[in-house]
């Protein structure tokens, strides 16, 4: 066989195939030989069928069998003889086969591109740490209080923060009314989360009272096919309910957490915020640090991996635009994101990603990282938590395939990788002050 092998791309190869006609003619008296063991024709036993009758019926199937057979076949062959992996399935094309029965054709592939790796201890970077102080704490300890207030029904005009029980009828502007329509709506007054036209003319009512309210909705309004379209809605006040926070005293910490005071649950919550903010810095140096890798170390990326990284990233956000407006499919999703406006806001951050792993990668080979048991039993936990499972499900899924394993030992040595280039950066702290 002979093989002639190319580099179009630092990415890219391809074979340049050729099949000897002595293989090729082997392989078909090979398939002559089960044809005539095993094929069925009228007034011929098993095995007595004559060459010529076989030719006549299977001849051209029988080529093109053989020819199935030894392209990949020497494919394969080429692959192992020149120690390439292959990160795509080759495009095989200009398939050739000559009246002496050789078989020629090119083999199209990519491959994971070089990585020359240059400095990756001492990179300089910023360590951005925000200082936390009693107001902080002061909000977290409100955003609990809010979660365990009380709402109590009050013959007072509604006013913000009270909570009111609405019914709602578009009256005009809508294509299809019956699906904006609402009963018993609990709407919190004063919250972002409210139209602005609601809290504007819903402030003051009282239970029983009935509202006509003219919406505007934005351009580029996320939800219903709403964007841009003008309705009115006929509003009926079914209960105003009056909001009453608990009171920020040891029986509030003991309701709320496991902590008996709340001077300890503030100085927990402090403790808790100051480690958030020191991980997120950290995580910064170690995004600064990949930025300044990616920038010194210029990477031509294989068009399989941009493509199936941005297809995943693309799914995945149409997965969860679909979840949080609870769209089963997006067959009848009015306002679901277009897949080219997708690609072409995650391009830049699927090839960020790619470029990330192929330079982390490249340091874990360098540094030797190993990834050991404790290593894999970490993550397994981490799984079984995201996939509210148990460890030891998660381990026997991965322990039944080699190569997901492989995989996600790949994946551990990477983040291993990324923590050791961030710890040995040439780090310069900057604290911020006030709220994030």
């Amino acid at each position: 066989m002979k093989v002639e092998l190319k580099e179009p791309k630092v990415w890219q190869r391809v074979f340049e195939i050729e099949v000897p006609g002595e293989q090729v003619k082997a392989a078909i008296e090979e398939l002559y030989l089960d044809y005539s063991r095993n094929a069925k024709i009228p007034g011929f036993r098993p095995g007595k069928v004559p060459r010529t009758v076989l030719e006549a019926r299977f001849g051209k199937g029988i080529e093109a069998e053989a020819i199935e057979r030894l392209v990949p076949e020497s494919y394969e062959k080429a692959l192992v003889d020149h120690k390439i992996v292959p990160i795509n399935r080759a495009e095989i094309s200009d398939l050739d086969f000559t009246p002496d029965r050789s078989i020629k054709f090119k083999a199209t592939f990519e491959v994971l591109p070089p990585v020359a790796l240059k400095q990756y201890n001492g990179l300089p970077a910023t360590k951005r740490l925000r200082r936390i102080s009693g107001l902080d704490v002061d909000r977290e300890i409100e955003y609990l209080q809010g979660l365990y207030a009380e709402y109590k029904q009050t013959g007072n005009p509604a006013k913000n923060g009270d909570r009111l029980i609405i019914d709602f009828v578009p009256l005009s502007g809508l294509d299809n009314p019956e699906k904006s329509k609402g009963e018993n709506y609990p709407v919190d007054l004063g919250t972002p989360q409210v139209l602005p036209e609601f809290n504007k003319n819903l402030i003051g009512t009282k239970a029983g009272d009935i509202k006509e309210i003219t919406v505007k909705y934005p351009d580029d309004y996320q939800g219903g096919g709403l964007a841009g379209k003008e309705a009115v809605f006929k509003v009926t006040v079914k209960e105003v309910r009056e909001k009453h926070l608990p009171s920020l005293d040891d029986e509030f910490a003991k309701k709320v957490s496991e902590y008996q005071t709340i001077t300890e649950l503030k100085e927990k919550i402090k403790n808790g915020l100051e480690s958030r903010s020191s991980a997120e810095a950290a995580e910064g140096v170690r995004v600064q640090v990949l930025q300044k890798m990616i920038e010194d170390n210029p990477l031509e990326l294989p068009q399989s991996l941009v493509t199936g990284e941005l297809e995943k990233m693309v799914a995945d956000a149409k997965e969860r635009h679909h979840r949080q407006h609870k769209h089963q499919t997006g067959k009848e999703c009015q306002d679901c994101p277009d897949d080219a406006k997708l690609k072409e806001q995650y391009l830049p951050i699927a090839e960020w990603k790619i470029k990330e792993e192929l330079l982390l990668a490249e340091v874990a080979r360098q540094e030797k990282i190993e990834v050991s048991q404790a290593d894999l039993d970490e993550s397994f936990a981490d799984l079984a938590r995201y996939y509210r499972k148990t460890a030891e499900e998660i381990k026997a899924t991965f322990s039944s395939s080699q190569d997901r394993l492989d995989d996600l030992k790949d994946r551990i040595a990477v983040t291993k990788a990324g923590k050791l280039v961030a710890e040995a950066a040439a780090v310069k702290e900057e604290f911020i002050e006030g709220p994030k």
